[in-house]
């Protein structure tokens, strides 16, 4: 929960942030509605394609305030953080509603095989995946992944406990975005698609996969080795993780934080506009027109979103929907695929008279229903302790 103490004393949300972490989740129901879109026939064009790439900066962004909200008290408190403790807090935190959702995700393909008499053992095929990377859904290898990056804490306070200068943190933070980058452009980054259109479950090494362009020079026919599998992955995931956690630290440094406090209205709406023009670059950069690294798109885009939500928190007082959104915006994530999977497959009773509107009105009414669904249902939820401490860990 990100807070800060009013006049009064009393823990006060930052509606800035807030609302972008309900943006941000808007985001990905739309990402993945666009993708069931394909997948389902229902018609695209270049107009929802350019969407969803607009949408990519969802992830990035949730990483970025995970790694802010993580190093905040780095350099005021003299706490450390041991693997074990991380683990645990982390597990706690990442794992325990990874593993819930895992088992309701695969359930729902279970039933679906057995409704339409498939082979149940095609959905047993990727263990590796399904168990330790997000297989039993799409979205799910986002917990694994920041998961793994959280261990990054400990580097973060031993540059903080050697007294690492500022200057000296940026050089750190360029290199590793440049490392960053050249994972992604020589083809050795986190995929998890490797052979898109395969179901992930029935393949083996067909999903969530790292380091491909290495692997295929060690092992020309493919690396069957679970073990190195997962130990690369981990390798890909706290290599992207790196530069954030980094580009967190400096901007929770002492100086620059005095500056960031500062940050106006005006100074937000500048950082909104700079991201659209990073958002402007990437597309060109998908459509081949001109080269702009995936890495600056991605951090860029986060912290423009961070540094803006915090700058406009300053400005506006709480709006209890707002911090509701925001407190949902961890089981809307979550629960938006399930629910947008069942709208999904009620479109395909509507006649195709019905349908028969741009298909950009479709995606936008398809993400809209879902998002407010799952906001509904998560938050109504989080009223029942159990469910809530167990699917959503609040």
């Amino acid at each position: 929960m990100t807070t800060h103490m009013s006049g009064s004393g009393v823990k006060k949300r930052l509606v800035g942030i807030d609302l972008f972490r309900g943006i941000s989740a808007y985001a990905v129901a739309l990402i993945h509605a666009g993708s069931l879109m394909l997948y389902s026939g229902i018609p695209t064009n270049n107009v929802t394609a350019a969407l969803v790439e607009m949408s990519r900066f969802a992830v990035p962004f949730f990483l970025a305030l995970s790694f802010y909200l993580m190093t905040k008290k780095l350099y005021t408190s003299n706490q450390q953080h041991s693997l074990v403790s991380i683990f645990k807090s982390r597990s706690e935190r990442l794992l325990v509603p990874y593993f819930y959702w895992s088992i309701i995700y695969f359930s729902v393909r279970l039933v679906k095989s057995l409704s339409t008499s498939e082979n149940l053992s095609k959905l047993f095929q990727d263990p590796v995946l399904l168990i330790f990377l997000g297989g039993a859904s799409i979205h799910l290898y986002f917990l694994p992944l920041l998961f793994t990056g959280s261990f990054l804490i400990v580097f973060a306070e031993f540059l903080v406990k050697k007294r690492i200068s500022l200057r000296m943190l940026f050089v750190l933070f360029l290199a590793s975005l440049f490392i960053y980058e050249l994972q992604i452009v020589s083809g050795n980054g986190f995929d998890f698609f490797a052979k898109f259109g395969v179901n992930c479950l029935e393949v083996t090494n067909s999903c969530s996969v790292a380091f491909q362009q290495f692997t295929q020079l060690i092992f020309p026919s493919g690396n069957k080795n679970q073990i190195l599998r997962i130990g690369l992955v981990v390798i890909a995931w706290l290599l992207k993780c790196l530069p954030y956690i980094l580009l967190a630290m400096i901007i929770n440094h002492p100086y620059i934080r005095t500056k960031i406090e500062n940050l106006d209205i005006n100074k937000a709406v500048i950082l909104l506009i700079f991201m659209a023009g990073l958002s402007a670059l990437n597309l060109m950069n998908i459509d081949k027109i001109i080269y702009f690294p995936q890495s600056i798109y991605e951090l860029g885009t986060a912290f423009c979103l961070l540094l803006s939500g915090i700058a406009l928190s300053t400005r506006f007082s709480n709006n209890r929907y707002i911090e509701n959104l925001g407190i949902c915006s961890f089981g809307i994530y979550l629960i938006h695929y399930l629910v947008l999977m069942i709208y999904v497959s009620l479109m395909g009773k509507i006649p195709d008279e019905l349908l028969r509107i741009s298909p950009i009105s479709i995606m936008l009414t398809l993400t809209s229903i879902t998002f407010i669904t799952s906001w509904l249902i998560t938050s109504m939820s989080m009223r029942i302790k159990p469910i809530s401490k167990l699917l959503f860990r609040v």
